[in-house]
């Protein structure tokens, strides 16, 4: 009879444990801080920045899924966020999303503009949404550099954009 009891508090206490209730989690949550790539800035933040998180992503290029990573920042109330999708090809990458993403325009519009971004080339994306009923522009900087196509956005305000794409050094 005891050896039932004793038994019986084993399993219990491997439940437990096993269910994580006494074991300290506080190392999954660097675990998952440590994913994605380094220029998905955690610390040294712009002014007014504030990082929420990363997780996996996808996004749909030319009938094929791509899997990357977003991080996540508020802004005065607002998030913002940059993507990165790693890629063997990430200028073609880049090249056919900006391919896909102009046939959601007017064709007398041009929503692309070339600029530059921590020494290299990018794209400032355009778009705009209704609010208020009223069109409000929303801005994101693409590019591809070293193995990766990197989106930061989409925001309202070029300025917030600009502040957080160039503080990824990338």
């Amino acid at each position: 009879m005891f050896n039932k009891y004793i038994l019986l508090s084993i399993l219990i206490i491997a439940a437990v444990f096993s269910s994580g209730c006494l074991i300290d989690n506080k190392n999954d949550t660097k675990a998952n801080q440590s994913i994605g790539p380094d220029f998905i800035i955690k610390t040294n933040l712009p002014a007014g920045f504030t990082y929420m998180g990363i997780h996996e992503t996808t996004i749909k290029i030319a009938n094929s899924t791509v899997t990357g990573f977003e991080g996540i920042y508020r802004n005065g109330g607002n998030d913002i966020y940059i993507t990165a999708f790693k890629n063997d090809d990430p200028e073609a990458l880049l090249s056919q999303y900006k391919a896909d993403l102009r046939k959601n325009f007017r064709k007398d519009y041009n929503p692309f503009e070339e600029i530059s971004i921590n020494g290299h080339a990018a794209t400032k994306l355009t778009d705009f949404i209704v609010r208020d009923g009223k069109n409000v522009p929303r801005y994101s900087i693409l590019w591809a550099n070293k193995g990766y196509m990197v989106q930061v956005g989409s925001f309202d305000d070029i300025i917030t954009v600009v502040s957080l794409a160039s503080a990824t050094g990338y």
